[in-house]
Order: structure tokens, then sequence, then C-alpha cells
């Protein structure tokens, strides 16, 4: 079902040939490539292509653990199972989940806040926070500024919000770095790739070296291969190239579905407003019955869930009120049809 656009993969073979007849494997023009457009697409400072989101986000947890004295770390009770064995194999020790609510699938201000209250030594911690779904954390501002406060080293997870804007805002700038996947169902499919953003010239510095094992400065007593290879950054900078083009797809889909769920009283997280511009990785309908399973039963053209299970508590029962339904690059008209019949039915 992944689809990418005709001119990336034209772009691609155009490029690929120089690849193979340069020699030049790794560690080239095209992850540079990656990074200027990183920079100029989201204004952050510096940004580094890795293999992965999780690489990335490993990366950014271990170097705060090596050189920034974090001891700790805590995360969201609706985010991926991943998030957790990242941050628990980072060497920080977990801490726990802060619980999220039904208003976009994330933690609130308040919800944090209260989370926060209740740590012994907060400026020896590391809050991993995910943007969920192709939305930004509405409460991110605040939540940074909280963290900041408390000297907590606030992370985010942007595997879902490449794309996403809060306020104009790209997500990886509240915090102190983010990491963006290009993971094969994201909403700028890659197949695999993540990038890292920062606005901090020490972190990035040391991020460059990380993912190298430092071996040319020979500085760092840390590091892991997480390079991202030239044929992974070639195919990832021809989609990258055209992600506004994606998500101007997804917004067609989208506004057929809106029409479809205000006509026939569907509640759904709006991609548009409050400061906000979706990405549309997910179509996310909202139950507010307490008997969500019969509301949406007669839906069986969905996706799957943001995550149909919980880390932590899960008292907005976050993970039976809500669906999403099909979204991607180059979606099926026969398939958007079915969907919007089974709205109005």
């Amino acid at each position: 079902m992944i689809k990418l656009p005709k001119p990336s993969l034209e772009f691609f073979q155009e490029n690929q040939g120089e690849i193979f007849s340069s020699g030049n494997l790794a560690e080239g023009k095209w992850n540079v490539a990656v990074a200027e457009w990183c920079c100029k697409y989201t204004s952050s400072d510096y940004a580094l292509a890795v293999n992965s989101n999780g690489g990335g986000l490993f990366t950014l947890l271990r170097l705060l653990k090596e050189y920034r004295g974090k001891k700790k770390v805590f995360i969201q009770s609706n985010t991926m199972y991943g998030v957790r064995t990242i941050a628990i194999t980072s060497g920080l020790e977990f801490c726990g989940y802060v619980n999220c609510s039904l208003n976009y699938l994330m933690p609130t201000y308040q919800q944090v806040e209260n989370f926060i209250n209740r740590l012994d030594k907060p400026e020896e911690c590391v809050f991993l926070l995910t943007h969920i779904g192709g939305w930004v954390n509405p409460d991110i501002q605040k939540i940074a500024e909280l963290c900041k406060e408390k000297e907590i080293s606030l992370i985010e997870d942007c595997a879902h919000s490449l794309g996403s804007l809060l306020n104009n805002q790209h997500t990886g700038l509240f915090g102190d770095a983010g990491v963006y996947s290009l993971y094969a169902t994201k909403a700028v499919p890659v197949g695999e790739g993540g990038i890292i953003v920062s606005n901090d010239q020490e972190l990035h510095e040391m991020a460059e070296k990380f993912v190298i094992y430092d071996r040319f400065d020979q500085k760092l007593d840390v590091g892991v291969n997480f390079r991202m290879s030239e044929i992974n950054a070639l195919l990832s900078y021809s989609v990258l190239k055209e992600t506004e083009k994606i998500i101007e797809n997804k917004y067609i889909i989208s506004e057929k579905y809106q029409n479809a769920c205000n006509k026939f009283g569907w509640d759904y997280i709006p991609p548009l407003g409050d400061g906000q511009k979706s990405n549309l990785y997910k179509f996310i309908l909202i139950s507010l019955s307490e008997t969500p399973k019969k509301e949406f039963a007669q839906i069986t053209k969905r996706t799957s869930p943001v995550y149909d299970y919980t880390l932590g508590e899960d008292k907005a029962n976050i993970t039976q009120k809500h669906i999403c339904l099909p979204i991607w690059y180059g979606l099926e008209d026969n398939i958007i049809e079915s969907v919007l019949l089974e709205l109005e039915r």
C-alpha cells in the first residue's frame, strides 16, 4: 500500500548510478543533502541523517546520560513500546509514564506537571515526549518551559510529525532536540531512516561524532554506528523534497472524510485549528460515548489505531475510543468511496 511520488522515483533512478560509479557508498553528499533539506524545511540550526528514528533517540539519550549528568527518563503512556525499550536501553533509569488525555491522544500540560511534581530530583531527568498521529502536542510550548524551569531535558519523538506544525513551528525544536522517522508507514515514507534536529550546537556536534563511533576526533567514550547509507540518503532526499505534495494529497482525502463526518455526526481530530497543521499521518475518529466498540462497529474500512495498547494507565480509555481511517499518499478512489459509504451507513 505504500506509494512513493513518481518524481521521487525518477530522481532516485537518475542519481543512483553516480553513487556506484564513484564508490562513495557512505558519508557522502546525499547525507549532507538530507541534513541541509531538513534545516531549510524546519528552520532548525542543525540536522543529522541517521539510520532510524530509534537510533537517533538512543543517541540523544545516551549523550545526555554520559555528558550532561542525566540519570532518569520518563515517557508518556500512549506511545510505541519501542520508545520504552529505547529509553531503558540508553542506560537511564526508567521512572514512569505520564498519563494521556483523549484530547489529541497526548498528555496535557497539567498531566505533565502532576508527574513532575512527584519526582524526587527532576533536574536529573529526561522527558522523552511523543507527538502523536501527525499532530503536535498542543501544550508543547508550556511543557517545554516547565522542563526548562525544572532543568529537565526535553527530547521530542517526532516519528509521526515530519511536516506537522503548531503556530508555524516544527516539532523537534521546542526542547533540546527531536528525531523524525522515515519508516515505511510514516507520513513521509522512505522505508527506513531518521533525522535528528536541534538548535543545540554542542549536542548536535556530539551526535555527529557518536553515530560514527567518534573514530576521527576520538574524544567521546561512547558511540555506535547509526550512519545512514548513501543509497538510503539518496532515496530519503528524493522523497523528502516531495513532502509538501505528499501532505497536500492527504488533505484532499481528509477533506472528503471531514465533510462526511460533519454531515453524519462523527467526531474526529481536525487537522487544522488551534494553531495546528497536521501532516495527516493518521485520520482519527474519536468516540465520546461509553460504548465506543458499538459506535465504531460498522466502520470496517480502517487502518491500525495509533496504538491498540497502553504502556501505563489508560484512564481516558484512548485505546478503545479512537480508530483510524485509511489515509496514505495515492490512496485509491475506490477505498475512499467505500470509507465514505460506511460513514454514511
